[in-house]
């Protein structure tokens, strides 16, 4: 049996939580790197602002930016997010984006 952590997702905190015209944007730090088909856990512990509910979300690191998609391909448009909530999701690159797995609160 296996006791190594090599199968759980990496695991990256929100730097900064930011809502703009539709749209709320979580920043990860310049060091997250995002692979294809990867699985990541994004903890939500900066303040949130208002008016979360109902935005598109979408990730990023500064360099690369995706928007959170459910498994059906619509956005992803949640109520209010709160702290302490991670969003668990899988990366694509073409074209990039985030497909949400699970949230957890």
């Amino acid at each position: 049996m296996c006791n190594c952590r090599c199968n759980y997702p990496t695991r990256y905190r929100a730097q900064t939580i930011a809502v703009a015209t539709g749209t709320t944007t979580i920043t990860l730090p310049a060091t997250a790197e995002f692979t294809a088909g990867e699985v990541y856990d994004i903890l939500l512990a900066s303040p949130i602002p208002d008016g979360t509910d109902g935005t598109t979300i979408e990730i990023t690191n500064g360099t690369v930016t995706g928007d959170v998609m459910r498994r059906n391909g619509n956005y992803f448009r949640p109520i209010p997010l709160t702290s302490r909530t991670i969003l668990r999701v899988q990366f694509f690159d073409d074209p990039a984006h985030f497909q949400l797995l699970a949230i957890k609160r």
